[in-house]
């Protein structure tokens, strides 16, 4: 937030005696590459404070309620969309029986009158046709009889507590985890600190996508279904 550049994650090593300490620090790109006449802003930010507090913003925002309340809303449009597909079967199948009579009585008409070439084309035509809402036949008949996917709210917490692990084991992955669940860049702002040894202070700005918890649940066929599903971002600050 200071000046518009990427914080950059590296790992810190000191020795104190026979033991080396390794800790994660997340500090401003420009002011470590260009110095202060480009960025005054230096302090180095412990990885486990920040990374951890962020985490705790999404168990903040990903209430059991709310999750809850996503779930149910997301699985109501599952089964709303399965009952649309199952509704269609009894018009494609009426589709299909008329266009088959329309061809039968072409064949007829060839077999009586002769070859034509009006009439040939239009046969393809109908039999194109009749292929193309077969397959949208067999499609919706198949809906009706898969498993139906559902978002569970267990689910969606269990993933929260997979960053918490990542976190912990695999920071890299542990940042491409995270950013999946913003909605844009997060912005980082030194603070004045409340009391001399509170450490650094900060604050950070973003927005949270709810959906993202969701779109990647057990069947690949929820991701469309919960993306259009209408709740927005959170705005929030840390």
């Amino acid at each position: 937030a200071v000046c518009g550049a990427r914080m950059r994650a590296q790992t810190a090593v000191k020795r104190r005696g026979t033991r080396v300490y390794r800790a994660g620090w997340y500090r401003c790109g420009f002011a470590a590459d260009k110095g202060p006449a480009v960025c005054e802003h230096r302090v180095w930010y412990r990885q486990d404070r920040l990374e951890g507090a962020l985490v705790g913003k999404f168990r903040e925002a990903m209430t059991p309620a709310r999750v809850a309340a996503l779930a149910d809303a997301v699985n109501a449009r599952l089964v709303k969309a399965l009952g649309a597909s199952g509704e269609r079967a009894p018009g494609l199948k009426d589709e299909v029986l008329r266009l088959e009579r329309q061809a039968g009585n072409l064949v007829r008409f060839i077999a009586e009158s002769g070859e034509s070439a009006a009439v040939r084309d239009e046969l393809r035509s109908i039999e194109s046709a009749i292929a193309g809402l077969r397959l949208e036949l067999a499609e919706a008949e198949r809906s009706q009889v898969a498993a139906l996917p559902q978002v569970h709210p267990s689910w969606v917490m269990a993933r929260l507590a997979e960053l918490d692990r990542l976190l912990r084991e695999d920071g890299p992955r542990a940042r491409l985890e995270i950013q999946k669940h913003l909605d844009g860049d997060l912005a980082i702002r030194p603070l004045q600190a409340a009391a001399k040894g509170a450490g650094h202070a900060f604050e950070i700005t973003g927005r949270l996508n709810g959906n993202s918890l969701l779109a990647v649940n057990q069947e690949a066929a929820c991701a469309t279904l919960v993306a259009g599903a209408g709740f927005e971002p959170a705005t929030f600050g840390l």
